[in-house]
């Protein structure tokens, strides 16, 4: 039942529906869906509707590039709603939904949907992209959850370098693919935790890495421990910087350091 309360249907019986650029458009040949609360869905919900609810998500995909193109931002939906971009909470989780559903025989624009990916991960002044691209990390005196955003960020680039590369596109492939090991940098030699970093290069101390202040902490929602084995795209480069596989299961960690 809550799987399939969101994303909703967002149109009138005509297929017309107020877009993102306050302009109204008619959906042709789809259906046009909102409500993307992407933090929360990116992980399992939108990936099970590959295997439960395709044709549904065909229409969400599509839906997610309609608010593409009319986005003043040239951005993919962060978190939509009903013809409004509330940008809540962190992460452009648009970008592996839509590698997820088109690698899984999802039919859509995947020109497009490349375009739309690598527009929505290069906006400077989205979630401190700026210095994330510059620094290759999100610096916490920039952004109070820069851990968590350094994290999220590497993951989504992975996302798009396996799609630019099943799409034969080496040069995106190589960038983000660069781009996705970013998670190194926010992942402290000592204490084998992610932490946040001033701009100039500085671990945030004093360190509590079991403490998680909502949005104050490096972490978003969440702490050290949880955030840090958030790379699922290379468990093996984090074990490897971790000391080796054995090791991640004794890792210590101090309350205060």
């Amino acid at each position: 039942y809550h799987t399939l309360i969101n994303p909703s249907v967002y149109m009138d019986v005509d297929g017309q529906y107020r877009g993102l650029d306050q302009n109204i458009h008619k959906a042709e040949g789809f259906t046009n869906y909102t409500i993307f609360s992407l933090w929360d869905t990116y992980r399992a919900l939108m990936p099970l509707y590959n295997i439960i609810n395709r044709e549904r998500n065909t229409d969400m995909v599509e839906s997610m590039l309609k608010h593409y193109e009319q986005s003043i931002h040239h951005a993919l939906p962060v978190w939509s709603h009903m013809g409004n971009e509330n940008f809540c909470m962190i992460g452009y989780h648009a970008v592996p939904v839509l590698a997820d559903a088109i690698t899984k025989g999802i039919k859509v624009d995947k020109p497009l949907a490349l375009e739309a990916m690598v527009s929505s991960s290069t906006i400077p002044y989205y979630g401190n992209l700026k210095e994330y691209m510059e620094l290759g990390y999100v610096p916490f005196d920039k952004n109070p959850t820069g851990a968590s955003n350094t994290l999220e960020y590497a993951f989504d680039d992975w996302a798009i370098a396996r799609f630019a590369s099943l799409t034969n596109h080496p040069d995106i492939c190589k960038a983000f693919r660069a781009r996705s090991l970013n998670y190194k940098n926010v992942i402290d030699p000592v204490t084998l935790l992610a932490r946040g970093k001033t701009k100039d290069g500085l671990w945030r101390t004093p360190f509590y890495p079991l403490r998680s202040e909502h949005r104050s902490d490096d972490y978003c929602e969440g702490n050290a421990w949880q955030w840090t084995f958030f790379v699922p795209h290379d468990i093996d480069g984090l074990a490897k910087l971790m000391g080796g596989k054995d090791e991640i299961g004794r890792a210590s960690c101090r309350e205060r350091v």
